[in-house]
């Protein structure tokens, strides 16, 4: 009784809502009409309505008025937007590509065409400004870099905001801005989202010699400044950042090195915003020189995968870190079914990347023709079979080059959206 109580109040608010936008539209309401319309209704209860709305309505009643819009871009309510299970808010997958030519595209599932129960990527959401290089995207925010400028995009409400660009010595000293890395990740203890920008510089023996961390906390007002690590010492070590970060339980984790021989797994607490260096074993340190190897989540811990026998023996090899503090890893070899792979991607040449959920990968081929769809599958290593899989439909004319295109696909796991003015409240 009570689940059709609510549903029926969320359907006649749902009304009222839309014909008041409308009504607001043409100048036929008045002043004082949204106390008389909802004064009956107190402010948790139609938070709590709200909350259970997708996330694309939500946005919308933001024009009722400028008391409604106060109370969806608060930070309570986004809180509780994200706290409220909804069967409408599946997750959803977004992939991200980009060339060498600097042609990118953004493109998500459309809920109402699929391909045999696959998702197929055909939406394309790219806006003026995105491009560059791909930092990471957390509840419904997506963080990429354009040169020297980090950027923020809100994948529900369109917006995008340029932070503004990290000013250092050792940028100044080095020819362009290769030699910048970016993080962005959630502080859950403070509730903020953070961006980690690491410069350096590079001695002639190819040792790093310098870095220099900031991080900018997204809020009104905010700017670029050093970490309490560089505050408080002892700071972190020099490093250049090697590999796209993944984050467990509040730390940031990412490859490193520290000279072109030594390869080691830093991880940054975002709430402390202390570094920590983990050494990796000599095997693990010896394979992430090359395409074939990179970070996952596994049994919800860090590990580092690699791939480099996987054509000639089926064989991914595995190294979980058991032991952060003593940099204690266990070692595992996983034999997978190849043929499984070939007939599903029809590959000759195979990519593996790592997902937001744990114990899975992407595979992909290592090229496919931009004229016709390609597929790209989910491989879950303890089921030890392919579980899912995504349709990306014809990349031509957008793509148009036949050089290496790089992919990065994501799940909305949470299945929600970060409704929030980037730098608001």
């Amino acid at each position: 009784m009570g689940l059709f109580f609510r549903l029926a109040a969320v359907k006649g608010l749902r009304k009222k809502v839309e014909g008041g936008c409308r009504r607001r539209r043409r100048g036929i309401v008045k002043a004082g009409s949204r106390s008389a319309t909802f004064k009956e209704i107190p402010e948790e209860v139609l938070m709590e309505i709200l909350a259970r709305l997708p996330a694309n309505s939500v946005t919308r009643f933001k024009c009722v008025s400028e008391h409604w819009s106060s109370l969806i871009s608060s930070r309570y309510f986004t809180n509780l937007f994200f706290q409220v299970s909804s069967p409408k808010r599946e997750p959803r997958p977004f992939m991200f590509l980009s060339d060498r030519e600097h042609q990118y595209a953004l493109l998500s599932h459309n809920n109402d065409f699929e391909v045999d129960s696959v998702p197929y990527l055909n939406q394309d959401l790219t806006l003026p400004g995105m491009g560059g290089y791909f930092v990471n995207a957390l509840r419904g925010l997506m963080c990429f870099r354009v040169g020297r400028e980090v950027r923020i995009c809100n994948l529900t409400t369109k917006q995008l905001v340029n932070l503004p660009k990290v000013k250092s010595n050792l940028l100044e000293e080095v020819e362009g801005d290769f030699r910048m890395w970016n993080y962005f990740g959630h502080d859950s203890v403070n509730d903020e989202y953070k961006v980690l920008s690491i410069v350096w510089e590079v001695s002639k023996e190819e040792r790093v010699v310098r870095s220099e961390p900031q991080v900018f906390v997204l809020g009104s007002g905010a700017s670029w400044r050093g970490t309490h690590s560089t505050i408080h010492p002892p700071p972190p070590p020099p490093h250049r950042p090697y590999s796209q970060g993944i984050s467990i339980n509040g730390v940031l984790y990412y490859g490193a090195w520290v000279d072109k021989n030594t390869c080691v797994l830093m991880s940054f607490d975002l709430t402390t915003e202390e570094f920590k260096l983990i050494e990796l074993p000599i095997e693990a340190c010896i394979v992430w020189n090359t395409r074939r190897a990179n970070l996952m989540i596994y049994r919800g811990k860090v590990a580092v995968f690699e791939y480099s026998r996987i054509m000639t023996e089926c064989i991914l090899d595995l190294w979980v870190v058991e032991d952060a503090g003593k940099s204690e890893w266990s070692h595992k070899a996983f034999v997978l079914p190849s043929h499984q792979l070939m007939q599903s991607l029809c590959f000759d040449e195979l990519l593996m990347h790592n997902t937001s959920r744990s114990g899975e990968l992407r595979c992909s081929a290592g090229s496919f023709d931009k004229t016709k769809v390609s597929m790209h599958v989910i491989y879950d290593l303890d089921k030890n079979r392919v579980t899912r899989g995504v349709v990306i439909g014809s990349l031509h004319p957008k793509f148009s080059g036949t050089g290496f295109l790089h992919t990065t696909l994501w799940d909305d796991v949470q299945g929600r959206r970060e409704l929030r003015i980037i730098g608001g409240k």
